[in-house]
């Protein structure tokens, strides 16, 4: 008999109180020893009668099994870890990211729905993140961010099942590929954001992002591609790096400003700059799209209410997160579905207000 897994039928904030295996075993007049072997599943020296006996004060007292237990007693410890490697300094925490507490949210949801739990890590220092992921007992893990190299070595350290979602980069030399990774065609969702800028009839377009790294870098060779097949003779498509904090963006916004020239655009590869730039820009009196275009990229839920509303790439994070833990259940399993080891899920151009034509010069 497989052990069961126990969830709370009764709720703390309700006034009542979990129940122990003691309560039970009293309840039931049984042994503790007893209760445990039904637990876990080892019942064969148990009636019938007692197992149902069990089981049914089991779902009416609410008893929840401790994870450490589970742990201990080598089941599955139904707990999947999500890992972010940042790069950039958060204001006040990752969840405050719109793209990240996004995800996160989205993750949860679908974990929690097979019965398992969520546990959150993240760091810049991918060795904290290593000597997480080998001090917890995780039945799995979902990396976020990470580059396809240190996702191999995860990997290595717990061999546990693992799904990476926007993982960069390449492997090392020697290293085998046992992590399906979950990104966007992230160089179509730059071209296609260039390609429109240009023609709109803006002449001086800044790609800017944090730094030319990562997914930022696979936008920005979708830039490079539009301006090659559609630039004319006076567009231009440059890069600009923000930097990886506010204060330093904050010099860059300022830096960009004051070289704002006739027909220009910015194309910020992530909302949440092109807010910041949108925030700083108005606040000194500059009307966007009049005077300056910006776009931005992922389409997070504060973008259709800036004002002006703000023109997108936009990706489906919710199927970025269902895909991922559908494929990561299927490998703790042990279900063996044929998939590449890279799923692309498309981008799409979403045209608002901070972007407008740009009429030829007479």
């Amino acid at each position: 008999m497989e052990p069961m897994q126990w969830l709370p039928h009764r709720n703390i904030s309700g006034g009542k109180i979990m129940a122990t295996i003691k309560e039970i075993a009293q309840r039931a007049g049984v042994s503790t020893t007893t209760v445990s072997n039904v637990i876990h599943g080892k019942t064969k020296k148990v009636s019938p009668a007692n197992i149902q006996k069990i089981e049914n004060l089991i779902r009416e007292m609410g008893y929840v099994q401790k994870m450490g237990l589970r742990v201990l007693n080598k089941e599955k410890s139904q707990l999947i870890a999500v890992v972010i490697n940042y790069h950039k300094d958060f204001k006040d925490s990752i969840i405050g990211d719109p793209f990240y507490g996004k995800i996160i949210g989205f993750i949860e949801k679908y974990v929690q729905k097979l019965g398992y739990y969520l546990m959150l890590y993240s760091a810049k220092d991918t060795d904290k993140i290593f000597q997480m992921v080998m001090g917890w007992d995780v039945d799995g893990v979902i990396a976020i961010s990470f580059s396809k190299s240190n996702c191999e070595k995860i990997y290595q350290l717990i061999n546990k099942p693992i799904v990476s979602i926007d993982a960069y980069g390449e492997l090392d030399a020697g290293q085998e590929n046992h992590v399906l990774n979950i990104g966007l065609d992230d160089e179509s969702g730059g071209y296609l954001m260039t390609k429109y800028l240009l023609e709109c009839g803006y002449e001086h377009i800044q790609v800017c992002a944090g730094r030319d790294n990562g997914v930022d870098h696979l936008r920005y060779m979708g830039a490079q591609r539009a301006a090659k097949d559609f630039a004319k003779k006076k567009q231009k498509v440059q890069f600009t790096a923000l930097g990886m904090n506010y204060a330093k963006r904050k010099e860059s916004y300022a830096w960009l400003l004051q070289r704002k020239k006739p027909k220009a655009a910015l194309f910020f590869l992530s909302d949440l700059y092109a807010l910041e730039a949108i925030s700083f820009f108005s606040s000194r009196g500059v009307k966007i799209p009049e005077e300056i275009g910006i776009a931005g990229y992922d389409n997070i839920s504060y973008a259709e209410f800036s004002v002006p509303r703000l023109t997108t790439i936009s990706q489906n994070v919710e199927q970025k997160a269902s895909l991922a833990v559908e494929i990561l259940m299927e490998r703790i399993n042990g279900v063996e579905k044929e998939r590449e080891n890279e799923i692309m899920l498309p981008v799409t151009l979403i045209p608002r207000k901070s972007v407008q034509p740009q009429h030829e010069e007479k």
